[in-house]
């Protein structure tokens, strides 16, 4: 391949998910920076223990950026690939139905969420000797959940196991993330309820914006009304798109709904 075929398919990878593609680039450049520093000649202190969220209360307000570090730092480079390969299977579903921006605000709510609820279980049972909470596992969980919600039916094809329904992938997944809650590891398994918590807060908000939606003031209606009527059949339907893109299907009107099929079957 010749390399302006490659930054081709580079730059089109990124305008079909730059979401994704920026959430992956800060988890790779916070995970090299972290290992740089912990091979530097004569350095102690190991990044993991400033980046990641600590299991007990007082660490933590003398270290409250953890709570936003923590879900870009990765402890190895399996953790990372790992993550990162959940996050572009459940985030590309998700971005169809909420829009890139969607995507962040699971993500970074999903890992807010379960880095408090993780502090939480450090309060009410610290003889588990938590460990230092690191990863983007709570915030995939909430991608992951978010997305199951929004498109259940949609199937992905499996290895050995055929196709497969997302809402049945997506319960399996949760299940086996939560069946260690109150165990050795419960203080990643509360960040993993968390992320599961913050995906389904983040799936009935928006119901509950779809069903009061706001009336639009009169000068809005007539303004919209007037460039609706200018524009031409193409550049309504560019319109439409370019809305899906940034806020995803469900953001359409039911007008825009009926609108979009009939422009797409002319």
């Amino acid at each position: 391949m010749a390399y302006s075929d490659f930054r081709y398919e580079v730059r089109m990878a990124w305008r079909r998910s730059p979401a994704l593609w920026s959430i992956v680039a800060v988890n790779v450049i916070v995970g090299w920076l972290a290992w740089a520093v912990s091979v530097f000649p004569g350095h102690h202190v190991q990044p993991v223990s400033w980046l990641g969220v600590p299991a007990s209360a007082a660490a933590f307000a003398s270290r409250p950026w953890t709570l936003l570090t923590y879900m870009f730092t990765q402890t190895s480079l399996l953790h990372l690939l790992f993550n990162m390969l959940w996050l572009f299977w459940f985030g590309q579903v998700l971005a169809e139905r909420a829009g890139q921006r969607g995507v962040w605000r699971a993500y970074l709510t999903g890992g807010v969420a379960g880095g408090l609820l993780f502090l939480v279980s450090t309060l009410l049972f610290p003889s588990l000797g938590h460990a230092c909470l690191t990863g983007a596992s709570a915030s995939v969980v909430a991608v992951m959940v978010e997305a199951a919600l929004r498109s259940p039916d949609r199937e992905f094809r499996l290895f050995l196991f055929g196709t497969v329904k997302l809402k049945w992938l997506a319960l399996v997944s949760l299940a086996l993330l939560l069946l260690g809650l109150g165990g050795g590891n419960s203080g990643g398994q509360a960040a993993h309820l968390g992320g599961a918590l913050a995906g389904l807060g983040l799936y009935m908000s928006g119901k509950i914006r779809c069903r009061t939606p706001r009336a639009p003031r009169r000068s809005a209606r007539r303004t919209a009304k007037a460039m609706e009527s200018a524009m031409t059949d193409m550049q309504r339907l560019d319109a439409l798109l370019d809305k899906i893109k940034l806020s995803g299907y469900d953001s359409l009107t039911a007008k825009e709904k009926e609108e979009l099929r009939r422009l797409s079957d002319r």
